[in-house]
């Protein structure tokens, strides 16, 4: 199983479950949006909390009272640097109606912030997946296409580069350059093959290489690397 399948079903896996959790964060604030109980609180104190990086984030404790006249203290899961609250600034609460611990800054990010983050990385990650996925497929018809509609010619290897344009586990991938002068217009067009993460140099010789160039458009072509395999 090629690497790109794999990489791709992971990505696309997890983007499917982080938009699930998009959707069921924004439906589970919905219901408590339908039924929470609006009060005002104030900030008492700045909670410091550390991230992953090590950096130092603030989030805001809340006191507010119920209307059984209760008293409630609450640290949202949220933390911003600077601090999005100061000190003493009034706030406006929402609680669930039976259970004021369950409350929450009247805010946007607050409220929505967590489906909104998942609903973005779960998009990035669904695309990326589903390119991974589809990439193969693609390449194999465009190939497919030059092979039958194109024109086979015999380029010149020129050299092999590495590829630092493009990283992978820290590894950079191997790229043959080649090249071949139209006969008719006198143009010499240049060719880059795809992705090889060995070194094909002691492979390659002197023997040119097989490009199937479109008839139309020779920035459209495939280098056949189907040689590398007998060598």
């Amino acid at each position: 199983m090629k690497v790109t399948t794999v990489a791709g079903g992971g990505l696309l896996l997890f983007g499917v479950l982080a938009l699930a959790g998009s959707g069921a964060s924004a439906l589970s604030t919905s219901r408590f949006l339908e039924t929470a109980v609006t009060t005002s609180g104030v900030v008492t104190d700045l909670v410091p909390k550390r991230d992953s990086d090590g950096d130092v984030l603030y989030s805001p404790k809340v006191h507010f009272r119920d209307r059984d006249g209760g008293s409630v203290v609450f640290v949202p899961n949220m933390s911003s640097r600077p601090p999005a609250y100061s000190v003493g600034e009034g706030v406006e609460v929402l609680y669930a109606p039976g259970d004021s611990g369950d409350a929450r800054i009247r805010s946007f990010f607050s409220l929505w912030g967590v489906a909104l983050i998942a609903g973005v990385v779960g998009l990035i990650l669904t695309v990326v997946g589903s390119g991974l996925l589809l990439w193969p497929r693609w390449k194999a018809r465009k190939v497919a296409w030059l092979r039958k509609n194109g024109q086979k010619v015999a380029a010149e290897p020129v050299e092999v580069m590495l590829d630092r344009s493009l990283q992978v586990n820290g590894r950079h991938p191997y790229r043959i350059l080649c090249q071949w002068s139209d006969p008719v217009s006198g143009e010499t067009h240049p060719f880059r093959s795809d992705a090889l993460w060995f070194d094909p140099s002691p492979a390659l010789g002197d023997q040119p290489l097989t490009v199937w160039v479109a008839p139309d458009n020779p920035r459209r072509y495939h280098v056949d690397l189907t040689f590398l395999e007998t060598r």
